[in-house]
């Protein structure tokens, strides 16, 4: 089932790609695993995933020995905690939710320890809702630039998570900022041209997400069905 399901979203992504004119190859699917048994998240193996999603540090250690460094990469999508930087660093290879300088910080000296290089999206608030994590589009440079001074983290680009919407067209405006927010900073020499991660959209509305140049699509139910 997954398989098919997979087969489904690659089509719907290339679609959406094709709509604007961008290739389906520059988009890739985090499966958020959130709530996923082994069997189900070896399956997703199976059919073809490569990034898996996961919202807790805890839940993700589970999951890992079943995955090789070199077949499977594990992104954070949840919100982290400062104190969970050490066991962050030891599973991810990319934490897409960096929205302050201290959690940078304390990532990028536990890379150091690990003798590795952590990849970062920072999340980036747009709605300004306050129980959404995530930085305000006026802290963004500042932040940016705290990271890119870290020798241990790799800054890749931006991540944002918009309210909810029945329909998804009003998640549109989200995610074009995003995109136009990205370009800014490319601009004005504080994200480097590389750095291209858009991090945006879910089962939802990751069509419109692509439609607006997203990279990266977190899909969940789409993939899975709904949890259990």
């Amino acid at each position: 089932m997954i398989a098919d399901n997979l087969a489904y979203i690659r089509e719907r992504i290339a679609e959406a790609a094709a709509r604007a004119g961008r290739s389906p190859d520059d988009v890739r699917i985090v499966a958020a695993a959130k709530g996923q048994s082994l069997d189900r998240v070896r399956e997703a193996i199976e059919s073809g995933i490569r990034i898996f999603g996961h919202n807790y540090v805890q839940e993700a250690a589970r999951q890992v020995e079943l995955i090789s460094e070199e077949q499977v990469e594990l992104h954070m999508i949840g919100h982290l905690q400062k104190n969970k930087a050490g066991k962050a660093v030891e599973i991810f290879r990319t934490v897409e939710t960096v929205d302050n300088g201290d959690l940078a910080a304390a990532l990028d000296r536990r890379a150091e320890l690990a003798e590795k290089t952590l990849g970062v999206l920072i999340q980036v608030n747009l709605s300004g809702e306050p129980q959404k994590s995530g930085t305000g589009t006026e802290q963004v440079a500042e932040l940016a630039r705290k990271i890119r001074s870290l020798p241990h983290l790799q800054l890749r680009g931006l991540m944002t998570m918009p309210p909810f919407f029945d329909d998804p067209e009003r998640a549109r405006p989200y995610f074009a900022r995003l995109r136009e927010l990205r370009r800014e900073l490319i601009a004005s020499g504080v994200f480097t041209p590389d750095m291209t991660e858009l991090s945006m959209g879910m089962t939802g509305d990751f069509e419109v997400a692509v439609e607006e140049g997203a990279t990266l699509v977190r899909i969940g139910t789409a993939l899975f069905g709904p949890r259990t």
